[in-house]
């Protein structure tokens, strides 16, 4: 087992607890922030199924290093190809393989959602943990897309001026939710700026019916434009800079300031592997 704040209370042994969610991770082609986003996470997050599919660069690779590594981390490849467009059959659609991979997380237990472009402050992220109360809690994460280019950061302005609300990670009680077929754009996929009608075959989380939201503060840095395919897409996105984003949610308490310094986060892109 890997040392992280989970040892500082004896609750986080406990499987059932949310103070010991399992990481839920999907991977495809994330070679660039794989390692440093998994890492990231481990002293926060003791367990976790990490699945991955048609990978062609190395993230199989790095998956099975590290969870040769740390073998509470479990690697899941899934059998078949995912498409997004067309696919032949239900085997070949997204929201099949989200499924396929939560089958292996125990239901009766805790997960977070975790994905891999994504690095997390591991100290906020635990502390989340002691946020739900009961099992119909569930803890939503916000983010920010922080986007580098020519040497400076700027941030997507989406939602509240860039601070993005959590509906897309979650950590929540594994009982009754999975995931069903969304339809949505090639824009929305960041694919095409110009088709936005809804032909390609995505997924959305179906949650309980009865929930109680809690909203986390930032613990993560989101870097959605390090693929090639993405970052060629940096000149079709509404963007506004870091000091004006600062400006704007300067009494933002949910977002620690050390969090939007300049020197953290080029530090921390200076860790990723780009081929480009």
């Amino acid at each position: 087992m890997h040392h992280g704040f989970f040892e500082l209370d004896k609750n986080s042994k406990d499987i059932k607890s949310p103070l010991n969610p399992w990481a839920f991770i999907r991977v495809k082609n994330e070679e660039a922030t794989l390692r440093y986003s998994l890492e990231s996470i481990l002293p926060a997050i003791q367990r976790g199924v990490i699945g991955y599919n048609d990978c062609i660069d190395s993230s199989e690779e790095i998956i099975l290093q590290f969870c040769k590594q740390f073998p509470s981390f479990m690697p899941i490849k899934y059998p078949y190809s995912v498409m997004l467009e067309n696919p032949i059959k239900q085997e070949n659609m997204l929201h099949n393989y989200y499924n396929y991979v939560l089958s292996h997380i125990p239901k009766g237990e805790w997960l977070i959602k975790i994905d891999t472009d994504h690095i997390y402050d591991s100290k906020i992220l635990y502390k989340t943990f002691y946020i739900p109360t009961c099992k119909v809690c569930i803890v939503m994460y916000p983010r920010i897309n922080f986007i580098l280019h020519d040497n400076n950061i700027y941030i997507q302005n989406l939602d509240n001026n860039g601070f993005i609300g959590g509906g897309d990670q979650l950590l929540i009680y594994n009982e009754k939710m999975s995931f069903e077929v969304r339809k949505t754009s090639k824009q929305a996929q960041w694919i095409d700026y110009a088709d936005t009608e809804n032909i390609l075959y995505s997924e959305i989380q179906v949650l309980p019916k009865y929930k109680v939201f809690h909203y986390a503060p930032l613990m993560q840095w989101h870097f959605p434009a390090v693929k090639k395919r993405r970052n060629d897409y940096i000149h079709n996105l509404d963007l506004i800079s870091l000091e004006e984003f600062r400006h704007i949610h300067s009494a933002n308490i949910k977002i620690p300031e050390y969090m939007l310094d300049e020197y953290v986060i080029k530090r921390m892109y200076a860790n990723f592997i780009i081929k480009y």
